[in-house]
């Protein structure tokens, strides 16, 4: 209250001195080396104050530059109390120096404690809002406080680096809110204004593999190079990432596309058993069932397996029973090692309708290898010819054992009949697995 009043007192005896000037208004005469100016006394009193601003003007800024590069030359000219006063100033900003310094190596190490509080002294010391706001933002993304980083770096506007750690920020927040498709959006910003973020790029790569995004997976392998992704690409990533491509493009007709993938996912893993399925069933639609019978055969000999079989079986659906039981035959003897012969040959006798014939080679593969498929199909063989009783000792006999005809999920025992990437019960990426 009352510094207003002193400003109104002010105010008005200002005013009343210029009304009084003007009504008394005179003349100034200035003579100097013969030459002689005249004019009125405000205009005088006027220019008199415009040179003394400009007179101060100067000597503030020569001031301050003395102060900076001579300072003990200014204490000549000035006085001693305006010089310390710029000597604290020098004095604190080097101190503010020293502790930004110390802030950006705590920051380096993600010691937050210290780095809250060497921050709370540079404020002290220095107010500049940039360098304020960003270190802010830097504590805010140590803490995992995304929201708050992504706001102070915003602040920084069309600064390009400013926007990829907003991005970071954002990336950040969606991972933590589990928003994966936000997550993915802003990773490829990232990668797309800052291409070397690695960190971001594998992250990315973890995401794919967990939405089954297999071609984008692949595109960013193709991109990056496998070596980048050598902590997070497991051993069989390529040959599964592949086969769900192949899959894919099996379920879509494409056939040379799927034979393509598949046969990639083979030169990562030459014995992946669903990339073999999809090759031969591919060439299969295809017509070429040479191709297929050979490969099935090379393939039986070192490492037989029903599915191996079961396509075989594709070639003769449309033959006689006879014809079928004897193809398969032939496909068992190529090792006769294996209890999976006589269950091969037995399962397609069964399907053929030939019921006795089925009995018998399912009763030699059980004493080869009791499993549960081989009784559960004696038992419908044993109710087919009528013998009730031996179907009901073979039911019984099957349900001790687990089921090995589906694929098995390693995480949730899921059984499925079809392979994919990820379990359809618990979405857990590679973990099908053949159950024999």
């Amino acid at each position: 209250m009352f510094a207003i009043l002193w400003f109104l007192f002010i105010a008005s005896s200002i005013a009343i001195s210029l009304v009084w000037l003007l009504d008394h208004n005179g003349t100034v005469i200035i003579t100097w080396l013969g030459y002689e100016a005249s004019t009125d006394i405000l205009t005088a009193i006027i220019i008199a104050v415009f040179c003394a601003l400009m007179i101060f003007a100067f000597s503030y800024i020569l001031a301050r530059i003395l102060a900076m590069k001579f300072p003990n030359l200014l204490k000549i000219f000035f006085k001693k109390s305006h010089t310390k006063r710029l000597e604290k100033l020098v004095a604190r900003h080097h101190q503010a120096f020293d502790i930004m310094t110390q802030l950006m190596l705590s920051l380096e190490v993600a010691d937050k404690k210290s780095a809250t509080d060497l921050q709370k002294k540079f404020v002290k010391l220095i107010k500049n809002p940039s360098l304020n706001n960003f270190f802010l933002g830097k504590l805010a993304f140590q803490e995992q406080d995304f929201l708050k980083s992504s706001e102070l770096f915003a602040k920084f506007g069309e600064n390009k680096h400013a926007k990829v750690l907003v991005l970071k920020s954002k990336f950040k927040l969606a991972l933590q809110n589990q928003d994966e498709i936000t997550a993915i959006a802003y990773a490829k910003q990232i990668l797309l204004v800052k291409r070397d973020s690695f960190e971001t790029a594998t992250t990315l790569f973890a995401l794919y593999k967990k939405r089954g995004l297999w071609q984008d997976a692949k595109a960013l392998i193709s991109e990056y190079g496998s070596e980048q992704f050598k902590d997070e690409l497991q051993k069989r990533d390529m040959a599964v990432i592949n086969t769900a491509l192949a899959f894919e493009a099996y379920q879509q007709k494409k056939f040379l596309l799927a034979i393509k993938h598949s046969n990639i996912a083979l030169k990562a893993e030459n014995n992946f058993l669903p990339a073999q399925e999809i090759v031969l069933k591919s060439w299969l639609k295809l017509g070429f069932t040479f191709k297929v019978s050979w490969k099935i055969k090379s393939l039986w000999r070192t490492n037989p397996h029903l599915i191996f079989a079961e396509i075989f079986d594709l070639m003769n659906r449309k033959s006689s029973a006879k014809s079928r039981i004897k193809a398969m035959r032939k496909l068992a003897d190529l090792n006769k090692e294996s209890a999976l012969g006589k269950l091969a040959v037995g399962i397609v006798a069964f399907r053929a309708g030939a019921f006795q014939a089925a009995k018998d080679y399912l009763n030699l593969s059980l004493l080869q290898e009791k499993t549960y498929r081989a009784y559960k199909l004696l038992a419908f063989a044993e109710k087919a010819l009528g013998n009730d009783l031996d179907c009901k000792k073979n039911l019984i006999k099957s349900e001790m054992l687990s089921k090995d005809d589906h694929y098995l999920c390693n995480s949730c025992f899921h059984l499925s009949s079809k392979w994919s990437a990820k379990c359809t019960s618990c979405e857990s990426y590679d973990s099908l697995e053949w159950n024999s």
